[in-house]
């Protein structure tokens, strides 16, 4: 028992050691970072609304395939979408249509219907994160 404590006591004070070296340098050598996005708004200036309740983060990657869209639905939570590969065309009621090529992000509008065409000659393929509460639909079918 006396050699687990000293083990751990010994691992925590790696860590805190090293922890303490990786705040005098914001990124270590070797890794760097490339910013998509920063917003309190939806792709359409819509304020980002977070759930209550138990928090939940899922995150998906769709592919739309030539040609392909999405069913008309909407989001009652906060969506992050990225987009992987090709280009695609969000659009929703009442909005203008945006496209959104490979390696831009957006938030998608929450409570709006909307749908997103694939724009391309090769599939599309988009990683979404919805910030959701366990329990609750993080996408509905529109009506």
């Amino acid at each position: 028992m006396k050699q687990i404590c000293w083990i751990t006591t010994c691992l925590a004070l790696m860590l805190a050691g090293s922890a303490a070296i990786a705040q005098d340098d914001p990124l270590p050598a070797g890794f760097e970072t490339q910013p998509l996005i920063k917003s309190s708004v939806s792709r359409d200036n819509e304020p980002i609304v977070y759930p209550t309740g138990k928090p939940e983060v899922i995150s998906v990657i769709g592919t739309l395939a030539k040609g392909g869209r999405t069913p008309l639905h909407e989001h009652p939570v906060p969506v992050y979408v990225y987009v992987m590969e090709g280009e695609v065309e969000l659009r929703t009621e009442g909005k203008e249509p945006h496209r959104y090529k490979a390696g831009e992000a957006f938030i998608e509008t929450q409570n709006l219907k909307h749908q997103a065409f694939n724009m391309a000659d090769t599939p599309a393929k988009i990683l979404a994160v919805f910030i959701g509460e366990q329990g609750t639909p993080t996408t509905v079918a529109a009506k």
